[in-house]
């Protein structure tokens, strides 16, 4: 009796630990907290420093707009080489399936026995003459390239991973000013797989 309480302790435990490795790991993200400056001239400060950080940004935006408009011409390039290397996939996958489908009819169907002169390989003798190894896994056809995927990718290459540095100049130009940046990490998203936080320590008596 004991022996199957332990056993069925031991499968909880598992259970319970697999659980816990399935859980979706804590997201986290760096909240920044500004701190004015106490004086009129420091806050006065702030603001040139709120002017110089919304022209940087509708500078920043005008840049991404203009990338994205020129785009065009390197996504049709990308496209055509794309589709270059789509149709040599797609002949070795036709080659390949050929070849699979006549191995598979070697080992089930027709020509038990017999010799089979196959191109490449020469004279073989089913059943099957599992060329590379494709007993009952057949070749995947590639996947034909998209003109607005390779827009899609050159944008986030080029347009998107721009520098564009108006964030930091603002923190650095806030800080002249005499005000705090105060950054921290917090968790935003699953939350709840964190462990609990230590209890505090009871005072201690004099």
């Amino acid at each position: 009796m004991n022996d199957r309480k332990l056993l069925r302790n031991s499968g909880i435990a598992l259970l319970l630990a697999l659980l816990a490795g399935c859980a979706t790991p804590p997201q986290y993200a760096t909240h920044t907290q500004f701190v004015p400056p106490s004086t009129p001239a420091g806050q006065q400060c702030v603001a040139q420093c709120s002017t110089a950080l919304s022209a940087c940004q509708n500078q920043c935006a005008a840049t991404r707009t203009a990338c994205v408009a020129n785009i065009e011409p390197a996504a049709k390039q990308a496209f055509e080489a794309a589709l270059q290397q789509y149709e040599g996939a797609r002949q070795q996958y036709e080659r390949d399936r050929q070849q699979y489908d006549l191995n598979q009819n070697l080992r089930f169907g027709w020509g038990y026995g017999q010799p089979v002169f196959v191109p490449g390989y020469g004279w073989v003798f089913s059943p099957g003459y599992f060329g590379r190894g494709w007993e009952d896994n057949p070749p995947s056809p590639p996947r034909a390239p998209s003109l607005a995927e390779e827009r899609a990718r050159l944008i986030a290459e080029r347009c998107d991973n721009a520098p564009c540095a108006c964030q930091s100049n603002y923190e650095q130009c806030y800080q002249g000013c005499g005000g705090q940046v105060q950054k921290s990490v917090v968790c935003v998203a699953h939350c709840e797989s964190l462990p609990p936080p230590p209890a505090a320590a009871a005072p201690t008596q004099p």
